[in-house]
């Protein structure tokens, strides 16, 4: 057995050196290069852009009701992301056009502490596959203005999937409609280091 090892271990190294003077030979013919010489050797790279593609809906309907027992008054559908880029992303939202002329006596809240008279929308991760309950880490949407929040931060190729979420005081009508349209911008991060 022992031999058998050997001998395969020999014609394995015979086959390599082989290989790699037979490579060599071929290489020094095309640009030799005298003992004791010097020579140039042009080489040249190419940068590569990368490429950031988020897929996520365009259009997402939810109704909103202070009937719903929860905390959160939002039923929204989960808005699946995906990040097709082959490196990480952020999804941030730079601003958001909010139109509630329909809701009469109704202000926006920006950051989810409502009155009587107010409303709040915003932005939850997914963290256990079901509609959310409670209002905490929620990221608010504020009403016509630059807004620079971070939503969510994917690994290349990674999925993830967030709800609208929301409030409104018990004096906000809830037999009207309104429309709230943030901008999302997709950028190339590098994730935290755990």
């Amino acid at each position: 057995m022992k031999k058998k090892t050997l001998f395969l271990q020999l014609a394995v190294a015979a086959s390599l050196l082989l290989s790699t003077a037979t490579y060599a030979k071929e290489r020094a013919t095309i640009h030799d290069i005298p003992i004791g010489g010097s020579g140039q050797m042009e080489m040249v790279g190419t940068i590569e852009p990368t490429l950031l593609s988020v897929t996520m809906p365009t259009f997402v309907p939810f109704n909103i009701s202070n009937s719903l027992p929860t905390q959160n008054k939002v039923v929204s559908p989960k808005i699946n992301v995906k990040n097709n880029s082959n490196v990480p992303v952020q999804v941030d939202v730079a601003s958001t056009k909010v139109d509630i002329s329909k809701l009469k006596n109704t202000t926006w809240s920006d950051d989810g502490m409502v009155t009587k008279n107010q409303i709040a929308i915003g932005l939850k991760q997914e963290e256990n596959g079901e509609i959310p309950e409670d209002l905490s880490h929620v990221r608010w949407l504020a009403a016509n203005k630059t807004q620079d929040m971070n939503v969510m931060v994917l690994d290349a190729n990674q999925e993830s999937a967030m709800y609208v979420v929301g409030t409104l005081g018990e004096k906000v009508s809830e037999s009207a409609t309104f429309n709230v349209t943030p901008t999302f911008v997709v950028s190339r991060t590098s994730l935290p280091e755990e």
